[in-house]
C-alpha cells in the first residue's frame, strides 16, 4: 500500500488516510502514548466516514516517525506543541481528534485556540491529577507480573521491556470483552522508549490545561470503564461546562472505546458533525 507523508520543519509527520466529498475539513488524528504512534488509531479511522480529508499526525518519536539525528532528539521532543501548531497552520480548516496524552498536548497548546474548526478529545484529562487516580486504581487492582516487569524496565529501559510492561497492563486498559482485540492491536504496535521517557520527565506530571474551547464545537468522550482517565475529570471541571462542549460516555468500553464499541463511537462522530453544521 502506498502511503502519502508530509513532514513539518519540526519533524511532525502527517500521513494521508482518505478523503470524502463534502466540507473541506482536515481531520488530524493525534495518538496517545506518548510515543505510541498513530498506528494505535487505525481501527478508529477505518470505521469512520467523515467529510474532508483525514490525516494521522505523529510527533517526532511517535510510533514509526523516528528521528534520524539521535543527537537532536530532545530538541524535537521539547517542541511537540510547536510541531502541533505548525501542522495545523499548514492545512487550515482543521479538526483535531486526540486520544489520551495526545489530548493533553492539545490542551497544553494555547496557540491552537484560534486555529481550529473543531475538537474531539477521547479518553483524556484536563490536568495531571489523573495520575494519582490511576495509581490508586492500580494499587486496588494489582496485575500479575506488573511489579516485576516495572522493576525490570526501570533497570533496563529497552523497547522489548517497555512492550512487555505495556502488554501486562492491558487488563486495566480494556474491558474483559475487548481484551483479546486489544492485545492483538498492542502486539503489533511500535514502541519508543526515548519519547515515552521524555514526556514522563518533562510533561506528564506537571500537565495543566492552558486553554479551553470557548466557541468551537467540541466533543469529549470516554469509555465508561476507562480506569485511566474516566470522563469524571472533565465533568467535575467548571472550566469545561460550556454550551459548545458536549460530553458523552461510551457504554461498556475502556480506554480505547472504538475497539470495543465502534458503532457507538461512529454515532458520536455523526452527532458531532451536526454540531459543526450548526456553527
Amino acid at each position: 500500500m502506498i502511503k502519502n507523508f508530509l513532514w513539518t520543519k519540526l519533524r511532525a509527520r502527517l500521513t494521508f488516510i482518505k478523503s470524502k466529498a463534502g466540507q473541506p475539513y482536515n481531520w488530524l488524528f493525534l495518538p496517545g502514548g506518548p510515543g505510541l504512534g498513530s498506528e494505535s488509531l487505525a481501527n478508529l479511522t477505518s470505521c469512520l466516514e467523515l467529510p474532508g480529508t483525514m490525516w494521522f499526525l505523529d510527533f517526532p518519536g511517535d510510533g514509526s516517525n523516528l528521528i534520524d539525528n539521535v543527537d537532536n532528539n530532545e530538541y524535537y521532543f521539547a517542541r511537540w506543541t510547536d510541531a502541533l501548531v505548525e501542522a495545523v497552520s499548514a492545512l487550515g480548516n482543521v479538526i483535531i481528534v486526540a486520544h489520551s496524552t495526545g489530548g493533553m498536548y492539545v490542551l497544553a497548546s494555547p496557540n491552537l485556540k484560534k486555529l481550529l474548526k473543531g475538537l474531539v478529545l477521547m479518553d483524556t484529562a484536563p490536568d495531571a491529577s489523573w495520575q494519582d487516580g490511576y495509581l490508586k486504581y492500580c494499587k486496588a487492582n494489582p496485575l500479575q507480573e506488573m511489579d516485576a516487569l516495572q522493576k525490570i524496565y526501570v533497570n533496563n529501559k529497552t523497547v522489548e521491556n517497555l512492550k512487555k510492561l505495556t502488554l501486562a497492563s492491558l487488563p486495566s486498559i480494556f474491558t474483559p470483552a475487548g481484551l483479546s482485540a486489544g492485545r492483538l492491536l498492542f502486539e503489533k504496535l511500535p514502541y519508543n522508549v526515548e519519547s515515552c521517557e521524555w514526556s514522563d520527565k518533562h510533561f506528564d506530571k506537571t500537565y495543566q490545561t492552558l486553554w479551553v474551547p470557548d466557541n468551537i464545537p467540541t466533543l469529549i468522550f470516554a469509555g465508561d470503564q476507562d480506569n485511566i482517565v474516566p470522563l469524571t475529570y472533565f465533568e467535575k471541571s467548571q472550566d469545561f461546562q460550556k454550551t459548545n462542549i458536549v460530553m458523552r460516555r461510551i457504554q461498556d468500553a475502556g480506554h480505547f472505546p472504538w475497539i470495543e464499541k465502534p458503532k457507538q463511537v461512529r454515532s458520536l462522530f455523526e452527532e458531532f458533525l451536526t454540531q459543526l453544521v450548526c456553527v
